[in-house]
């Protein structure tokens, strides 16, 4: 199978269906990473109503991507978020990487992060894309996270201005 990328906000909101009903078993509602290496757990799935309980749906139980939505082996691979330690930890943080500030490491705000770049076969973030209080866009890449937290901080080097660019008041 060949490397696949694509953007979290084309995550949002498709469906997750399983195989052994050939049905749709849920809707993908946040995408969960873990802020210590970038690395893609799972998502965050409602399985009904407004008020229905959300479920989980673990990486490793992903048995094919899709442009138009995931699909899992079974229904039951959908379990509670306190069932995987890691997943129950980062949503208790309320860590989500769509719309987190980002700084670099002295504090130079660099905007929010508009949307994430996933590898589907690395099962991790590849690029970040920010947006600032301007509307310009940046991409880093994830080998510039320094630390995720409240915030992600990326390494200083990345704020510098352009090749050419010196000279240029600040």
């Amino acid at each position: 199978m060949a490397v696949m990328f694509i953007e979290a906000k084309k995550l949002i909101g498709l469906p997750v269906a399983a195989t052994d009903t050939q049905s749709k078993v849920g809707e993908i509602r946040q995408i969960i990473i873990d802020p210590n290496n970038g690395n893609l757990l799972g998502f965050l799935v409602s399985s009904g109503g407004i008020f229905s309980p959300k479920r989980v749906l673990s990486i490793t139980d992903i048995r094919d991507w899709d442009p138009n939505g995931i699909v899992t082996e079974s229904i039951e691979n959908l379990i509670e978020p306190k069932e995987i330690i890691r997943i129950k930890e980062i949503l208790d943080k309320r860590i989500n990487l769509l719309g987190m500030s980002a700084k670099t490491e002295s504090g130079k705000g660099l905007g929010v992060v508009e949307d994430l770049l996933i590898d589907t076969d690395g099962q991790c973030v590849e690029k970040y894309y920010l947006k600032d209080l301007l509307g310009d866009a940046r991409i880093f890449p994830s080998n510039k996270v320094i630390k995720i937290d409240k915030e992600i901080i990326f390494a200083d080097d990345v704020a510098e201005p352009p090749a050419g660019a010196a000279g240029v008041a600040a």
